[in-house]
């Protein structure tokens, strides 16, 4: 495991020997061009000198060996003393070999094996050497002193540099002494002195890199495998931090994108309707198809109660999420609603409700319910519904929806429970940082019944794009400070600047819809700029002549209508061809209600013509529809009609 790296630090170590030595040869070749000029400016420095410093006892010129070298170091390497160079060990082998007496150290370089008496002889040069150079130091050292006192600093400048000569003439011969004592040869004698004037690693380093994997300790070994340990943990802690970030990345493009989804399914892809509301007919300014939610983002299944909030004394918000945790199992677009199937009293009773949260949120999905009176399904969710329980979900449906990419800017207009998918989107734009201005205009009957009255006060700190202008209509003995009574042109016009120029987003229940739409109008704002959505379909097929019709709202919104007494019995029928029943068809009853009554199953979700679950063939016959905006002309075409809006005050047979 380790072999790799003390191989290499054998080779790198063998390396630097082979480096020193080219290194000393290649100072030796410049000693002597070094010491010309060494030798030079000692000179220089001794004729501008001698008038003020006499001579030392050595006889040469200040600061230069009685031969005229300049000691043992480095540049300013030495001949051998004259006086013993004929009689002298260096001298003697020069003469006998036939060649110029050399410097010192290049002369140890070719020299052979030295013999003991050689080797006296050597160390006796040396030492006279050393004894020399101390003798100059201390010549040096007086000349500096004189120098420094009587003020002349190119003196002192001079006997500075001689100081370093000489000191590193004894530091030379030191280690010349020391390598004859050690029984080196001379060529590592003259490394040795080399190698310590270029830094180089000593000559044990090298010596020792063959034995290098002996040396290598369990404290080595130890220490390297906690490192690569270490290393493998945080590269483990790396690779979960980086799947983690790209799920939480997928989670979050999935509600950024959620705006480019569609929302109604196909049919084989169940989606639902808005409790209680209906969906906006095409008299009511659709500017385009409603879009479909792909598949595999759509639900129905289940959803876990995980929270219940108490908005207003009649209004409660549910938070489901999915039954193991984690994310919620489908996309949705701010303004679209889920449908809840619940067995009471052993029918299944489907209503559906805004989803009044944010769409970036994807860990839950909330929905707000008012309690209505005598309601089924909402006194169900009021009154049975606990933490915990599983519930029948399917959706989201619904195209009443705002992004942000329709416009740049957009006026919310609601009232009552209405205001939950405009909170969906203020929401969601809030999470998205959306940059324009949004201007939520609201209308409650009290401030008791003002709903997300507290978030909506918080949100209007943090958002400064965010303009709330709410009314109530009694506000008589409360603290209320703002306007009273209902949402006037006057109002409008007050609370939203440049109205005309601006989208309107309008939901409530359908007197107050139509009431608004027709004071927008009146302002000038055009049709296609204003989407709405109501709560209960739009008002049915008109009954035979003569016959009154009466409004009965249900509880959930639902808005029905019933014949009065005068009306009489049904004049037409129905035969449900594969079921192979009849039954009588008032004219205020759609096909999906007498369908029911008479125990055949049609499938259905919304029951305000948007989802298209009921569709259904119709064989003969004809009916009117208020709301049929989950139909295509392909569907038209082919004899489709939506059970839920189809009335008819003539004989009908449909494939159910």
């Amino acid at each position: 495991m380790f072999g790799g790296p003390l191989r290499c630090r054998s080779g790198v170590a063998a390396l630097v020997v082979l480096t020193s030595q080219l290194v000393g040869n290649a100072v030796l070749a410049s000693d002597l061009a070094g010491q010309f000029f060494q030798r030079k400016e000692l000179a220089q420095a001794e004729s501008d000198h001698a008038a003020h410093h006499p001579a030392p006892s050595g006889g040469a010129g200040d600061g230069a060996p009685p031969d005229g070298s300049a000691g043992l170091s480095g540049r300013d390497a030495v001949r051998v003393p004259t006086g013993r160079a004929a009689s002298g060990m260096m001298g003697g082998m020069d003469d006998m070999m036939g060649r110029p007496r050399k410097e010192f150290y290049p002369a140890l370089m070719d020299m052979p094996a030295l013999s003991a008496e050689q080797r006296s002889h050597l160390e006796a040069q040396v030492r006279e050497r050393i004894g020399a150079e101390a003798d100059r130091l201390a010549g040096a050292g007086t000349d500096l002193r004189h120098a420094i006192a009587g003020g002349d600093l190119v003196a002192a400048d001079q006997a500075s540099r001689r100081l370093r000569v000489s000191l590193n003439a004894v530091q030379s011969g030191v280690i010349v002494l020391r390598s004859l004592q050690e029984g080196k040869p001379p060529q590592q004698v003259a490394q040795a002195w080399f190698k310590s004037q270029m830094n180089l690693l000593p000559e044990r380093s090298a010596m020792d890199a063959d034995d290098g994997a002996a040396r290598v300790s369990w404290f080595h070994v130890s220490t390297m495998a906690l490192l690569v340990l270490f290393s493998l943990a945080m590269l483990a802690i790396y690779v979960a931090r980086m799947r983690r970030a790209n799920a939480l990345v997928e989670r979050l493009t999935r509600a950024a994108v959620a705006p480019a989804a569609a929302a109604a399914p196909p049919a084989a892809a169940t989606s639902v309707s808005q409790p209680g509301r209906a969906e906006p007919t095409p008299s009511q300014g659709r500017d385009r198809d409603p879009p479909r939610v792909e598949a595999n983002r759509s639900l129905k299944g289940k959803l876990r109660i995980c929270a219940i909030f108490q908005e207003t004394p009649n209004v409660k918000t549910f938070r489901l999420q999915a039954p193991g945790g984690g994310a919620i199992p489908f996309a949705f677009l701010p303004g679209q609603f889920l449908t809840y199937a619940i067995e009471i009293d052993g029918k299944t009773i489907r209503r559906s409700y805004t989803i009044a949260s944010s769409a970036a949120q994807t860990a839950y999905v909330e929905t707000t319910i008012k309690r209505e009176d005598g309601g089924l399904l909402s006194d169900y969710m009021h009154d049975h519904v606990k933490e915990g329980d599983l519930l029948e979900v399917a959706g989201p449906s619904g195209a009443f929806t705002f992004t942000g990419t329709e416009a740049d800017s957009v006026v919310l207009i609601g009232g009552g429970v209405g205001i939950t998918p405009l909170m969906a989107a203020i929401r969601y734009l809030s999470d998205i940082a959306w940059p324009g201005q949004i201007y939520l205009v609201y209308g409650a009957q009290t401030t008791e019944q003002f709903i997300f009255r507290d978030e909506l006060e918080h949100l209007q700190r943090r958002m400064n794009n965010l303009h709330v202008a709410a009314t109530m209509v009694r506000a008589a003995g409360t603290s209320w400070m703002g306007n009273e009574g209902q949402i006037t042109a006057a109002f409008l016009t007050q609370a939203v600047p440049d109205l005309v120029k601006r989208r309107v987003h309008l939901c409530g229940p359908p007197g107050m819809m139509d009431a608004l739409r027709k004071t927008l109008i009146g302002l000038g704002l055009p049709r296609e700029q204003i989407k709405t959505e109501a709560f209960g379909p739009a008002r049915g097929a008109v009954p035979p002549p003569g016959k009154a019709v009466v409004e009965a709202p249900t509880p959930e919104g639902e808005a029905r209508h019933q014949l009065a007494a005068a009306i009489g019995p049904a004049t037409a029928t129905i035969r449900f061809a594969r079921s192979d029943k009849v039954a009588a068809l008032p004219p205020d009853k759609s096909v999906l209600e007498v369908a029911e009554s008479a125990g055949v199953s049609i499938d259905y979700s919304c029951r305000a013509g948007v989802c298209g679950v009921c569709k259904t063939h119709l064989l003969q016959g004809n009916v009117t529809m208020e709301v049929q905006d989950a139909l295509t002309a392909d569907d038209k075409a082919n004899g489709l009609i939506l059970a839920c809006q189809a009335k008819s005050v003539g004989d009908l047979v449909v494939e159910a």
